[in-house]
């Protein structure tokens, strides 16, 4: 099997589409792969924003000097690595993690109360009031300040039940780390948070058979959820007291900078940066999340589908920023050190190539360890690249 990166414009009928090669979970596509037969297929593809994906020439027809996928993955883990070169964007943290994960779990613990009422006041045809959730987002705020990780990792951790809540919770978290790194100032910091709580309450307008459907939506049902972005532009601007980055974060976070995204197709340098800003954390945060359809992936997996998208869906310049916001080995990760034992990033360091880690797993032996922090940028070992935690029945959470 030799798997292949393809523009969409050199696909044709006989060709087999292994990977879309998405950003978004919900593409319109029925399967993720399947045999084109079409032209129609190809036009939908270009109708959606897509620009390369990934064909199986084993199972239909070559594109001659395409790009090999293994060539493609080394090429993204160079960039990733390069990305790390000028050093961390947020500050050394002032807490440890251990300490800051106590306030971290009572602040998500609140927030999924806060966000599931506003959210449930949209549902009802409430007036939403966006002062409910200015102290969460101050709060928020402040663990970042803290410590970077803590909030961002526990964050993962989400409910099939109420995914729609702590998605945007987790994106309000993302966000304010972001907009930290840029050096925004306290208020606009705590803005776009507010944004990120609120950028998806047009979702409260989709049926709920459609909004929590336990699968692929069909190409209707795609259609009908694509239009929760221009819902939740409309419903904001109803809202006193709710500024133009609020909208600009809820009405633009699926627009692409290449295009072809929605609800307007619009293209960088028509999306604003905070637009652009919300894009990269949501999908960030859509594909490291379990759900019932798709099991999340691991960060750094993830941030190389960043640096893929880069261009297309995506600003590269910000996907570079995001990374050295997060870490190429972002805190929750499991990764595999140079002497064989696995272990669970806990805290960054100035050099992100080498972050404090908690070892964890002796992975010759195949027996747990007594967890121990180990500060990379003074040992002798080192990182030499992530793990799958289900390939050793690990959960990485469990040990932060």
């Amino acid at each position: 099997m030799v798997i292949k990166r393809v523009k969409v414009e050199d696909l044709r009928a006989g060709m087999f589409v292994h990977d879309l090669n998405c950003g978004w979970l919900d593409h319109g596509f029925l399967r993720p792969q399947f045999l084109l037969r079409s032209r129609d297929q190809v036009q939908k593809m270009r109708d959606q924003g897509l620009s390369e994906i990934y064909i199986d020439t084993a199972r239909g027809d070559d594109v001659a000097n395409a790009p090999i996928q293994g060539d493609i993955e080394r090429e993204l883990e160079r960039q990733l690595k390069a990305s790390a070169e000028p050093g961390a964007a947020l500050p050394p943290a002032r807490v440890s993690q251990k300490e800051e994960s106590v306030a971290a779990r009572r602040i998500l613990g609140e927030a999924a109360g806060v966000v599931d009422g506003l959210l449930q006041d949209v549902r009802l045809g409430r007036q939403l009031d966006p002062a409910k959730a200015r102290p969460l987002v101050r709060a928020m705020r402040d663990s970042v300040l803290r410590n970077p990780g803590a909030l961002i990792s526990l964050g993962r951790i989400k409910d099939a039940d109420t995914y729609t809540f702590q998605h945007s919770v987790s994106i309000c978290a993302l966000l304010v780390s972001f907009c930290q790194a840029l050096g925004m100032d306290a208020a606009t910091v705590e803005e776009a948070g507010l944004g990120g709580l609120l950028h998806d309450v047009g979702k409260m307008k989709i049926p709920s058979e459609v909004l929590n459907k336990p699968g692929r939506l069909t190409e209707e049902e795609f259609h009908v959820m694509k239009s929760h972005a221009a819902l939740s532009r409309e419903l904001l601007l109803g809202v006193p007291g709710i500024s133009e980055m609020v909208i600009q974060i809820a009405g633009e976070h699926h627009e692409k900078v290449g295009g072809g995204g929605y609800p307007l197709g619009i293209a960088a340098p028509e999306i604003s940066q905070i637009g652009r800003m919300t894009a990269i954390v949501d999908v960030y945060d859509a594909l490291t999340s379990n759900r019932v359809y798709h099991k999340g992936a691991e960060p750094s997996g993830v941030l190389k589908r960043l640096l893929e998208w880069s261009g297309t869906h995506l600003d590269g310049d910000l996907v570079q920023q995001f990374i050295r916001t997060l870490g190429i080995y972002p805190v929750g990760s499991l990764v595999r050190l140079s002497g064989g034992r696995l272990a669970v990033v806990v805290e960054q360091s100035e050099d992100l190539l080498r972050p404090t880690v908690r070892v964890i797993f002796d992975s010759g032996r195949r027996i747990r360890l007594q967890p121990r922090d180990l500060h990379l940028l003074h040992a002798t070992e080192q990182i030499v690249d992530y793990e799958e935690p289900a390939e050793w029945g690990l959960d990485p959470a469990s040990f932060l």
